[in-house]
Formats: C-alpha cells, sequence, structure tokens
C-alpha cells in the first residue's frame, strides 16, 4: 500500500525563497516513496509532452506558466496550503521588476495560515531606506544627542527629523546603535550581514534607492566631490568570473581603507555596476 505524502508544515516552507528547490525536494520525497515516479512517468502526470520539460523548469532553462504550475502542483501532490504558498511564490521568483517582486512578496506575507518570513523581518526593515546605512556611517564620527533635525540635515540629500528619529531607533533595537555615557548616539561594532549574491529582495530594494541616488548626484554634487566613470567592453565567461573578483577585492580595499580613516569627515556611496548589455 502506498504511503500518503507528507505535507510540509507552515515552518517548513519558511525554508523556501525559491520555487525550484521546492519542486526538486517535493519529486525527490515522492520518488523515495515510490520507485516508478520517474522523470518520465511525472511529467506525463504534470502533462509535459517531453520528459525533459521538468529538467528544464529546475534548470532555469524554461519560464513556468501558472497552468503548468498549477499541473505541477497537482502532480507533485501538494496541499492546498502547499500549491497557495507555490503559486506565489512562482510568481515572486519570475517577477520582470523590482516592483513586481515587492507586489508579490506583500501577497506571500499575507498568507493566511502560513507564517511566510522569506526575509528577515530587521534585515528587511534596514535595507528598507537608503539613509539608514548613511546615517549609521554617520553616527561613526559625528555625534548625536537626540537632535534628529541637525542630524538629518546632515545627510545630502537631507531627511526629516521624523524619519530620522524612527530610524535612529529602529538602529538602536537592531543593536546597531547605542548611546555612550554621555547619552549620545554611537555606532556599535554589530553588522548586519548579507547573502554575497546580493540576490535578496531587500537588498535588491536597497540598491534600487542608491543607484538611483548616484543618478542624482551628477546633478546634485560638482565634479571634484564625485567620481563616476563607465566602461563597455566584450568579455568571456571566465573574463567576467575575472571582473567580478576584482571587483570583490576593491570593495574590501574601501572596507579596509574606511576602517583604518581617523580623519574621516563625511559618509559615502559606491556604487559598481556591471551588467550585459547584450544577449548570448
Amino acid at each position: 500500500m502506498k504511503s500518503k505524502t507528507p505535507q510540509l508544515l507552515p515552518e517548513d516552507l519558511l525554508r523556501y525563497d525559491d520555487f525550484k528547490k521546492l519542486l526538486k525536494d517535493r519529486y525527490e520525497r515522492l520518488k523515495l516513496q515510490d520507485p516508478k515516479f520517474s522523470h518520465r512517468y511525472f511529467c506525463t502526470k504534470a502533462g509535459y509532452g517531453s520528459s525533459s520539460a521538468f529538467s528544464d523548469v529546475l534548470s532555469g532553462r524554461r519560464k513556468l506558466a501558472k497552468a503548468a504550475a498549477l499541473r505541477l502542483a497537482k502532480a507533485l501532490q501538494f496541499s492546498r496550503g502547499e500549491e497557495e504558498f507555490f503559486l506565489h511564490l512562482v510568481d515572486f521568483n519570475q517577477a520582470d521588476s523590482l516592483e513586481e517582486k515587492n507586489l508579490h512578496y506583500t501577497q506571500l506575507l499575507a498568507l493566511k495560515g502560513i507564517r511566510v518570513e522569506i526575509l528577515s523581518p530587521e534585515k528587511y526593515e534596514y535595507f528598507s531606506q537608503w539613509y539608514h546605512a548613511a546615517l549609521r556611517e554617520l553616527l561613526y564620527f559625528h555625534s548625536c544627542d537626540g537632535d534628529f533635525a541637525a542630524l538629518g540635515r546632515r545627510l545630502n540629500p537631507a531627511v526629516p527629523a521624523a524619519k530620522v528619529r524612527k530610524a535612529v531607533l529602529l538602529m538602536e533595537r537592531l543593536g546597531l546603535l547605542a548611546k555612550d555615557a554621555s547619552g549620545k548616539y554611537r555606532q556599535t561594532s554589530k553588522l548586519i550581514s548579507t547573502d554575497d549574491t546580493g540576490s535578496s529582495l531587500h537588498v535588491e530594494n536597497f540598491q534600487a534607492a542608491t543607484i538611483q541616488l548616484a543618478r542624482e548626484a551628477l546633478d546634485r554634487h560638482p565634479r571634484q566631490a564625485r567620481d563616476i566613470s563607465t566602461v563597455t567592453a566584450t568579455l568571456s565567461e571566465r573574463s567576467l568570473e575575472k571582473v567580478k573578483a576584482a571587483i570583490k577585492t576593491l570593495r574590501q580595499t574601501v572596507l579596509t581603507l574606511a576602517e583604518q580613516d581617523e580623519e574621516v569627515d563625511r559618509v559615502y556611496q559606491l556604487n559598481i555596476q556591471l551588467f550585459p548589455l547584450s544577449r548570448d
């Protein structure tokens, strides 16, 4: 007698931020339960004409349409809650813009009966505004005893006092800022880490905001106060990896210089953008 497929509990779903990983894990589970559950057998149940179709979905070579996602959910014996989560996750992963990603992420959070936290709420809130990181760095050398209006005016562009106060209290709650013996806010040594790929939604939102600031910097700051340059070049896959490594080394060099600098007097934002201008 074939055993019933164990359903994922809400806390199990929290592990997934990629629908392809969820598909692969469920398929492997079913295959262990029933040896006849091959790719060919599964693709037939899912309505695919080719046994390679599922592999194409898992590798990202094939985009998953809504109807196909529903067939996959049925073939993989998802419960109603799992299916709803899976369909929202497909929309989230395949969104064409950051705005769409934010919309689908909100829908994931709104799922009733499933506490979905693909992103850490603390990280999401910290990276939700560009000036959070800027304020934290500003407080490394500029003290604040509660005059949030004056602190906000030190930023460029300036930020209203109410937003600065909210940001400072958030970072105090996260342990990123603390009051010293004199009652002034100071930067702590605690850091919020992010994955190296920068693919998480909270990082993408932060990057989008700083890219907009970089565009505005062309008009906001004189040439001698900024360094904005561009390079258009042809690269092989091997050279691309070398360029990425060089960029990583540059970031680490900047951080080392900042850490060793004992005469800091301003906060800077360094954006390095590398992206394709042609198709394969």
